[in-house]
């Protein structure tokens, strides 16, 4: 689902079904959301990506993105 806060545009949870990797269909909903990005103004990009998912690494890469090492995300329970 893509975010945008005015300038940082982020997507979180962008996954294929395993039956329907590797005909496009995450090309195509990272083109949509980028599309939507542009229209919201938005200047970057990026994506939350679990450092061990090396998969992941491979695809984001493939799209453009890279890591950047010097952020790692802070959360805090709301809950239990």
């Amino acid at each position: 689902m893509p975010r945008c806060d005015g300038w940082r545009c982020h997507l979180y949870r962008l996954a294929v079904h395993p039956a329907h990797r590797r005909q496009g269909v995450a090309t195509a909903l990272l083109h949509a959301a980028e599309c939507r990005f542009a229209e919201l103004g938005g200047r970057r990009g990026d994506a939350m990506v679990l450092e061990r998912n090396d998969q992941a690494h491979h695809a984001w890469s493939a799209a453009g993105y890279a890591p950047e090492h010097q952020w790692r995300r802070w959360t805090k329970p709301l809950v239990g």
